[in-house]
C-alpha cells in the first residue's frame, strides 16, 4: 500500500493510507537510507505494517524535518517580538526548495505588525482569537500542503484549533517576565483540514541557512533582481563591489533593514564556507 506518514513517535510511523490510519515500522535498509519525516510518502506492507519503500521527495526542510511542502506559513506575532532575520532566513530555505512562502501576521487583535520590508510577499493578518482572517487563509491552501513554522507563542497552535473549529492542539501562554512562550508542540505531526494538510512544528528560534554558495544568496532576494543587471559586474554579491546598483537603491526601493539582515546572511555563509574548506 501507499501511503503518508502524518506522526512519527519512536520507531512507530503513523501513516494515513485510503481513509486509515497505520501503525507502522520500517525496514532497516530505509533507515538506514535516510531519514523517515512526517510528510514522507512511502510504500509500505498491509499485513506487516512495515515500510519498505520511501517515495522520492519534492522537497524537504532540514529544520524542521518535514517533507512535501507545498507552502511555508511563516507565523509571527507582536509578542513575542518577531525575529526578522529567522523570517529571512526561513524564507531563503523554502525558495531553494522550491516551497511558496506566506508571512502570517497572527495576534493582529493586539496591534498590526510593520511588513513594508516585505513588499511582494502574499501576507495575511489575522486574529486566531478572534476569527478575523482565518477564513481567507484558510482558503488559500486548498489542496495544498501547509507547513507553519516560527518562534513559539506566536500562535501557530491557536492558528491550528482557529482552522479546524475545535481545540485538538494544547497551546501555551506567553511568559511576560523572558517575553517568549513555552513551546506546547513536542513533535511534528499532519494534520487533515478539509481539504487541505497542515503541518504543525515545534518553535524554535534559530536556524541556519541551507548550505548555498554565498555568491548565490542574492538570487533569493526579488526585491533586487531588477536592479542587479545595472551592476558593474555580471556576478555582484551586492556587498563590497563598487557600482552595485542595489546597494544604491537601499533605503530607497530597498528596505535598509532587510537589505542588513541579508548581508549578516552573506558573511554567516561565507564564513561557514570557510571553515568548511580551511
Amino acid at each position: 500500500m501507499k501511503g503518508r506518514i502524518v506522526k512519527i513517535i519512536s520507531s512507530s510511523y503513523f501513516v494515513e493510507a485510503d481513509g486509515r490510519s497505520f501503525c507502522c515500522t520500517a525496514r532497516k535498509t530505509v533507515k538506514n537510507e535516510l531519514k523517515l519525516v512526517v510528510g514522507d510518502i512511502v510504500e509500505f506492507s498491509d499485513d506487516e505494517k512495515v515500510i519498505e519503500k520511501v517515495c522520492e521527495r519534492k522537497n524537504s526542510l532540514i529544520r524542521p524535518y518535514v517533507a512535501n511542502v507545498d507552502i511555508c506559513a511563516i507565523v509571527i506575532a507582536l509578542k513575542p517580538a518577531p525575529d526578522f532575520m529567522l523570517v529571512d532566513k526561513i524564507i531563503v530555505n523554502c525558495l531553494e526548495q522550491c516551497i511558496e512562502p506566506v508571512i502570517v501576521v497572527n495576534k493582529c487583535d493586539l496591534d498590526k505588525i510593520d511588513m513594508s520590508d516585505y513588499v511582494g510577499f502574499k501576507i495575511f493578518y489575522i486574529s486566531a482569537l478572534t476569527g478575523d482572517g482565518v477564513a481567507e487563509f484558510k482558503n488559500y491552501l486548498g489542496n495544498k500542503t501547509v507547513c507553519l513554522a516560527g518562534q513559539s507563542a506566536v500562535g501557530k497552535s491557536s492558528l491550528i484549533n482557529a482552522m479546524l473549529g475545535q481545540s485538538v492542539m494544547e497551546t501555551g501562554e506567553f511568559s511576560k517576565k523572558i517575553e517568549r512562550g513555552k513551546n506546547t508542540t513536542r513533535q511534528t505531526s499532519l494534520i487533515k483540514c478539509d481539504d487541505f494538510y497542515i503541518i504543525d512544528t515545534c518553535g524554535f528560534s534559530l536556524l541556519n541557512v541551507i548550505d548555498i554558495p554565498p555568491e548565490n544568496l542574492r538570487l533569493y532576494y526579488d526585491e533586487f533582481l531588477k536592479y542587479s543587471e545595472n551592476c558593474r559586474f555580471t556576478v555582484c554579491t551586492h556587498t563590497d563591489e563598487p557600482d552595485c546598483a542595489v546597494k544604491e537603491r537601499v533605503g530607497k526601493e530597498i528596505s535598509k533593514k532587510r537589505y542588513d539582515r541579508y548581508v549578516a546572511i552573506f558573511n554567516e555563509l561565507s564564513e561557514n564556507r570557510r571553515k568548511k574548506y580551511d
